[in-house]
C-alpha cells in the first residue's frame, strides 16, 4: 500500500516538471517573439527615421555651403567654392583699404594693411572647411549640424596673414627710420686734432616679432577698422665702438678739387656731408652710389650739368661724379682696394685723365674695400677756400720710406669736329649750334712706387676711354624754291664746310624766299663754326 503512494507521488511530481518546462518554454517563446516584434519595430522606426533624416540633409548640396554659415563676418550659405573664393576676395579688397598706425616708441606711421600683404591664410582650406561643414561626415552629425544651423548662424574661423616681404619693406621704409638707433663711435677733426665721440646703444624693431604680433592682433582682435598696432623692439648695438677707433692717427691719403659754384655746388656739398665721418672695419665694403644716392630731390640734391649720351644735360644730383672722383684719388693714395671704377663718357675738367670715379644710376658705381688690418675713417668737407677735400685716416702700416705717385698717361686723342645736320623747318640757311664739343681720349693709369725718392716699380691701374663728341650744327632746308632746298640738302651730306657755305650761297642767289632767309652771318657761322669744349 505504501510501495503504491510512493509511485503514485513519483508520477505527480514528474508530471508536474513537465508541465513547468512546457510552460517555462512557452514564456520563452513568447518573450523571443516579444523581442523579436520590438527589435523588428526599432529596426523600422530606425530605417524611418534614418530615411526622413537622409530627407532632411538632403535638401543641402554637398557642394555649396549649408544654411547660416559664415567666414568671418562673410555670409557664404549656398554658395559653391568659386563663389566663396569670389566672396571673401571682395570683403579682402575692402579690408585691405583700411588704414592702420604702426606705434614705434612715441612716434608712429600710417599705412593700411594692403601695403603690408594683408592676405587669407590658405585661403583653399578654408573654403573647403565652408562647403564641407554639415555635408560630410555621418548622417547623424550632419543632420544635427544642419539642425543647429537653422537656429542659429555658425561663425568659421577667418585666418589673415601678412606677405612677409611685403610688410618687412614697410617696417624697414617707414617704421624703422622712426625708432632710436644706436649711434657708432666717430671720429671728429677740431684744428689739427682728431678726437673720438663715443658710441650710443639703441633700439630698433624685430621684424619677425612684430610680423608676428600683427598678424596675431588680425585674428584675434581687429574689428575690421582703422586700428593701430605696437611694434615690438629689441636692443640694437653700435656696429662701431670707441676702442676700435683708438688707433685711427694717420692720414693715409688725401685729395682735393675745386667745387666750383651755382646749382652744382649743393649738390657737391650734400654728396660731401653724406660721406664725412664713414667708418670702415677691416673688410667693409663701401657703395659710393649707396651712401649718396638717390639722386632726386627728396634727398636734397637739385638739377645740374651731367653727361647723358655724348651731351652735357641737366638732371638731379649732377656733379656728384666729381664727389666719387675727388674720393677715388683719396682712397689710391690710401691705397685702398678698388672693386668697381668706371671712367666718365667724356672727358672732365677736374681731374687728368684715368683719374676720374664716374656714378650713374643702376649702371655705374664706385665700390672700395677696406684692406687694412685697423679701421679707416673718411672725412670730407668743402673748406673756406672753396676746395671740396677728402682724408682717409686710419693705421699706417706701410713700410718708412716708402712713396707713391700717380701718372695719367694720354695713348691717344681724337678732336672734336663739327656735323652739320638738315632742319627740313628751319628756314634756309639758317644755323643752330647744339651740343657740347668734347676731345675724345684713351688713357691710362700709372702707380708709380718710390723707396726713399728712388722710383722701384710702376704698373698700370686702369684703362679709360673717352668718346669724342662734336660740334652739331643744324642747317635749316625750309624754302618754297624745291631746287635752292635740294641744294643745300646735297651739301649737307658732304659734311664739308667750304661745300655748304657755297650752296647756301647759291641757294640764295637763286632766289629762294625761305621764312627769315639766310643772313651774311649764316655764312660766316658756317664758315667759321668751330668746336669749344665744355665738362661736368
Amino acid at each position: 500500500m505504501g510501495k503504491e503512494r510512493g509511485k503514485e507521488a513519483r508520477k505527480r511530481k514528474i508530471k508536474h516538471k513537465s508541465t513547468s518546462r512546457k510552460l517555462e518554454m512557452k514564456r520563452r517563446k513568447r518573450r523571443l517573439l516579444v523581442l523579436k516584434l520590438t527589435a523588428l519595430g526599432a529596426a523600422l522606426a530606425a530605417i524611418v527615421i534614418t530615411a526622413a533624416m537622409y530627407r532632411y540633409v538632403s535638401r543641402y548640396s554637398e557642394k555649396e555651403v549649408g544654411p547660416n554659415i559664415y567666414i568671418g563676418s562673410v555670409n557664404v550659405s549656398g554658395m559653391n567654392q568659386k563663389e566663396v573664393k569670389e566672396a571673401l576676395k571682395k570683403h579682402l579688397t575692402e579690408d585691405q583699404q583700411e588704414k592702420v598706425t604702426l606705434k614705434v616708441e612715441d612716434q608712429s606711421v600710417e599705412t593700411s594693411w594692403g601695403e603690408l600683404g594683408l592676405k587669407y591664410k590658405d585661403l583653399d582650406k578654408q573654403v573647403q572647411h565652408a562647403v564641407e561643414y554639415g555635408s560630410k561626415g555621418s548622417l547623424w552629425s550632419r543632420f544635427w549640424k544642419i539642425r543647429k544651423l537653422e537656429k542659429e548662424k555658425k561663425v568659421l574661423e577667418e585666418v589673415l596673414e601678412l606677405d612677409d616681404k611685403m610688410a618687412k619693406a614697410v617696417i624697414k621704409e617707414q617704421a624703422i627710420p622712426l625708432s632710436t638707433h644706436a649711434v657708432d663711435a666717430a671720429l671728429t677733426k677740431k684744428g689739427e686734432t682728431l678726437e673720438i665721440q663715443p658710441e650710443k646703444t639703441g633700439r630698433t624693431i624685430d621684424i619677425k616679432k612684430s610680423i608676428s604680433q600683427m598678424e596675431s592682433y588680425l585674428n584675434n582682435e581687429w574689428t575690421h577698422e582703422k586700428s593701430s598696432v605696437e611694434l615690438v623692439l629689441k636692443e640694437e648695438l653700435p656696429k662701431v665702438m670707441a676702442k676700435d677707433l683708438k688707433d685711427v692717427k694717420d692720414e693715409l691719403g688725401s685729395f682735393s678739387t675745386d667745387a666750383g659754384g651755382g646749382q652744382r655746388w649743393q649738390n657737391l656739398k650734400n654728396g660731401v656731408d653724406r660721406l664725412n665721418g664713414t667708418v670702415l672695419m677691416p673688410g667693409e665694403e663701401i657703395s659710393v652710389y649707396q651712401e649718396t644716392g638717390p639722386y632726386d630731390a627728396e634727398h636734397g640734391y637739385v638739377e645740374a650739368g651731367s653727361y647723358e649720351n655724348g651731351q652735357v644735360v641737366d638732371s638731379f644730383g649732377g656733379g656728384i661724379c666729381q664727389v666719387s672722383t675727388t674720393l677715388y684719388n683719396a682712397v689710391l693714395l690710401a691705397e685702398l682696394e678698388v672693386v668697381e671704377r668706371h671712367p666718365h663718357s667724356m672727358l672732365v675738367n677736374y681731374v687728368e685723365p684715368s683719374r676720374d670715379a664716374a656714378i650713374a644710376t643702376g649702371l655705374l658705381d664706385f665700390r672700395f674695400q677696406n684692406n687694412y688690418d685697423a679701421p679707416v675713417c673718411i672725412l670730407a668737407e668743402i673748406d673756406a677756400a672753396n676746395q671740396m677735400k677728402f682724408v682717409i685716416y686710419g693705421k699706417d702700416t706701410r713700410e718708412k720710406g716708402r712713396t707713391i705717385k700717380f701718372e695719367s698717361e694720354t695713348l691717344t686723342t681724337a678732336e672734336a669736329g663739327i656735323a652739320y645736320q638738315e632742319n627740313p623747318q628751319a628756314p634756309l640757311g639758317s644755323m643752330k649750334y647744339s651740343g657740347s664739343p668734347h676731345t675724345g681720349k684713351t688713357a691710362q693709369l700709372w702707380k708709380v712706387i718710390y723707396k726713399d725718392g728712388q722710383e722701384v716699380s710702376r704698373e698700370v691701374i686702369n684703362q679709360s676711354t673717352y668718346a669724342r663728341s662734336d660740334q652739331v650744327v643744324e642747317v635749316g632746308t625750309a624754302s618754297e624754291n624745291a631746287a635752292a632746298s635740294a641744294l643745300v640738302r646735297e651739301a649737307l651730306v658732304t659734311q664739308d664746310q667750304a661745300k655748304i657755305a657755297a650752296a647756301i650761297t647759291q641757294a640764295q642767289a637763286m632766289g629762294s624766299q625761305s621764312a627769315g632767309g639766310a643772313s651774311n652771318q649764316n655764312q660766316e657761322d658756317a664758315s667759321g663754326a668751330a668746336a669749344t669744349g665744355s665738362a661736368q
